[in-house]
């Protein structure tokens, strides 16, 4: 048995943190040392998000696609960038994905935590 929150965990946040490094450093210009601080993760995990390598491409791609996600993703990497608190951003980015079933072949067989 898996829980919700391992799917997250494991492949959600992953894409969403790719997604917010790849904007702040394309749009900001920010460098992988101050991407890793405002996303809290390590300089080398933001190097490999950057290149692609701790992210699922098909769950990326599903996130970019939706554009009331997009917006979401913009919000979040807007507030990153000024050193806000951005993680309502981060749950509405996955409870959004979750209600709108982009990723239910991910949550098939798993259980709700809360």
């Amino acid at each position: 048995m898996r829980f919700e929150s391992e799917v997250v965990a494991e492949n959600i946040l992953p894409a969403i943190r790719k997604i917010l490094a790849v904007s702040l450093s394309t749009d900001y210009g920010l460098t992988q040392r101050d991407i890793s601080q405002k996303l809290a993760v390590t300089q080398p995990a933001v190097s490999q998000y950057l290149k692609g390598k701790r992210a699922d491409k098909n769950v990326v791609e599903k996130l970019e696609d939706d554009p009331q996600i997009n917006i979401l993703i913009e919000d979040a990497v807007a507030k990153a960038a000024k050193d806000e608190d951005f993680s309502d951003e981060i749950r509405q980015i996955i409870q959004t994905s979750r209600d709108k079933g982009l990723f239910k072949e991910k949550f098939r067989d798993t259980k709700r935590c809360l």
